[in-house]
């Protein structure tokens, strides 16, 4: 079950998952909503939109901008 924080934010639960959450998992997370989001902006043909997630990606670790630029390609035989 995925919760998230907005759902959790005023309650007992939620207040607990952040004083427990690492900072890896947070950095995870951060990661897959990137992933998610470039995806949806490249369905969707919204440059402008994969600009910004990939420039964003880059502030976190440059590494990400090739791992976004290329994680659906088919990879060479």
């Amino acid at each position: 079950m995925i919760l998230f924080d907005a759902d959790l934010s005023a309650t007992e639960l939620g207040a607990r998952r952040r004083k427990n959450a690492t900072i890896g998992e947070v950095v995870d997370t951060v990661v897959a909503g990137l992933f998610a989001d470039y995806v949806t902006a490249r369905a969707d043909r919204d440059r402008e939109q994969m600009l910004l997630i990939l420039d964003h990606a880059k502030a976190i670790d440059p590494a990400l901008v090739d791992e976004l630029r290329g994680f659906d390609y088919l990879a060479a035989a």
